[in-house]
């Protein structure tokens, strides 16, 4: 099975987008859990916006869209801590990797669970992804390690792209965005 599956459901069924920088916002029903929260830089401007929906033993669907940062392709990763304080985040620790892989879809013993696709920036300064990350749920339902665990996780976004294979983290470069995904 594919670590990464393209989202082929459109855009706007799955997003939500708020207007306030801080507000997020969360939604259950008996068959699915949907969750969506900014992607704040370390000066607290809103780069855009993280939706997570629960797709049972199928993973997380993950959609991602962000405007004004540099054009080109920037790596994120789920990061293992539910922290986000500037001006680095490192406070969110290294990748969310509960079952000891290495990372990058290109290594025969990778990928982290919190391994994700890059998003690409266009020349407007906008990019938006979907897809399913097979490898996680966001309680912790179906097998399927947690995103909102005992400390949380975070969604890091960082100035270069991943390379799928350089260990520990993709030679991505500085964290420049996060999302926090805690209770």
């Amino acid at each position: 099975m594919s670590s990464f599956r393209p989202l082929l459901l459109p855009a706007m069924a799955v997003l939500g987008l708020s207007a306030c920088s801080s507000e997020t916002s969360t939604t259950a029903s008996s068959s699915s859990t949907t969750i969506e929260r900014n992607i704040m830089s370390a000066n607290s401007e809103k780069l855009g916006t993280l939706t997570l929906k629960d797709l049972g033993m199928g993973g997380t669907a993950v959609t991602v869209s962000v405007s004004g940062i540099s054009e080109g392709s920037h790596a994120m990763h789920f990061h293992e801590t539910g922290l986000c304080e500037g001006p680095d985040f490192k406070s969110a620790g290294g990748h969310y990797n509960p079952t000891n892989r290495a990372h990058g879809k290109k290594m025969a013993d990778g990928p982290h669970a919190g391994d994700m696709m890059n998003i690409m920036v266009d020349a407007d300064l906008n990019g938006q992804v979907s897809f399913v990350n097979e490898r996680v749920s966001i309680n912790g339902d179906h097998g399927l390690p947690a995103i909102f665990d005992q400390d949380g996780t975070a969604l890091i976004l960082h100035e270069k792209a991943d390379d799928y294979a350089s260990q520990p983290s993709g030679a991505a470069g500085a964290r420049i965005g996060c999302a926090l995904l805690k209770g």
